[in-house]
């Protein structure tokens, strides 16, 4: 599995939780109790079908996330100068690409326990909270992953993971990069259709 797919699965496959908070500790405490609640779900899917499981978690994590600042710092520059509609086409595919990714993984993680630390880190006078938190299967190794949140009305709404220091973000960054220097804007969000539509 590349790079990137296994942070898209792993970031959005465990942050299948809802971060409804109003405060740096309300965030741990939310992460922690959802977290619970989704491990529960997919430990009662024995038997289940996994498209329907994995709809559940899907419709459960989407509002949670913010996907058109996701792809407007995974394209970087380029995104200024895209028109609304390609924004809107990038925005889709990506969101496409990454739910794609992780839905086929997400219920290899049922058995996974997930520690969420109490030290939440605070930027930009509390506009920025990052929640830090430990994934680990049965007698694997602990994963470490930051989730980069920002207040939302009522909630903190996820824009960019890191898995093990790794940067969601950053790693689409480059390949996009690469796409968008050879086949521009149009290019990438014809190379993403294809990649959500079974390509490579």
């Amino acid at each position: 599995m590349k790079k990137s797919s296994l942070i898209s699965a792993l970031s959005i496959g465990v942050l299948s939780i809802g971060l409804a908070v109003a405060a740096p500790a309300d965030a741990v405490n939310q992460v922690r109790s959802n977290a619970t609640q989704v491990l529960n779900i997919l430990q009662k899917a024995n038997g289940s079908n996994d498209a329907t499981v994995r709809r559940q978690a899907e419709s459960y994590a989407l509002p949670y996330f913010d996907f058109q600042r996701m792809t407007a710092l995974a394209v970087g520059n380029p995104w200024r100068e895209a028109s609304a509609a390609q924004k809107q086409a990038l925005t889709k595919e990506f969101q496409t690409l990454l739910i794609r990714t992780y839905s086929g993984t997400m219920l290899k993680f049922k058995n996974a326990r997930v520690n969420v630390k109490d030290n939440p880190v605070v930027n930009r006078g509390g506009k920025e909270i990052i929640v830090r938190a430990e994934v680990a299967q049965p007698g694997g190794k602990p994963v470490n992953m930051d989730f980069t949140t920002y207040q939302s009305g009522s909630r903190y709404r996820v824009y960019n993971v890191a898995v093990e220091g790794a940067s969601l973000v950053t790693v689409y960054r480059n390949q996009f990069g690469e796409t968008i220097k050879s086949k521009g804007i149009d290019g990438l969000i014809a190379e993403l259709k294809t990649k959500n539509n079974g390509g490579k």
